[in-house]
């Protein structure tokens, strides 16, 4: 990921740009958290957005990368409550991360099966020092828009708390 990233910076340097990144999921995981060692492709917002798209589909087809692995999928999960910062700064391109509260949020509300999602959440519950359920549903209410919760939101997040509650009891 850092690699790709260098690249991303020495590409827009080249064209006189500058390109600023917001990353999530399992990208923001890996490089903030350090929750696991990679991902499959990096979730994220990014300006300019043309200007970076010509650059992921040129670094695609440079490394052999799938068409996506740097795709903004996530900015239907994303809202203006949520808090970034920095992680990352070159000479032409800018790399945050929305923080804790705003991962877990955008995890749980997406109730994904067959995904990291429910580990994920686990892990930020952890980190986050969550205590009871209502701290998670006021998180939800704090970054997310109440259109996008739903009963299999809130089934979830009840699953991942019983979960990371049955994990802290483990020695």
């Amino acid at each position: 990921m850092l690699r790709y990233f260098e690249e991303m910076n020495r590409r827009l340097a080249l064209e006189g740009k500058f390109g600023e990144i917001v990353i999530a999921g399992g990208a923001a995981l890996a490089l903030v958290f350090n929750a696991r060692e990679s991902t499959r492709d990096i979730d994220a917002i990014f300006q300019p957005s043309e200007d970076l798209r010509k650059i992921i589909k040129s670094m695609a087809d440079d490394y052999n990368l799938n068409q996506d692995w740097l795709n903004d999928g996530v900015k239907g999960f994303m809202t203006e409550k949520m808090n970034f910062h920095e992680v990352l700064s070159y000479s032409n391109l800018s790399v945050s991360s929305v923080d804790a509260e705003g991962l877990l949020a955008m995890k749980l509300i997406s109730a994904r099966d067959a995904t990291n999602d429910m580990a994920d959440s686990v892990f930020l519950m952890k980190a986050l020092d969550i205590s009871t359920k209502s701290e998670l549903f006021d998180i939800i209410e704090k970054y997310t828009h109440p259109n996008q919760h739903s009963m299999a939101s809130k089934y979830f997040t009840m699953e991942a708390f019983e979960k990371y509650k049955q994990a802290l009891s483990k020695p």
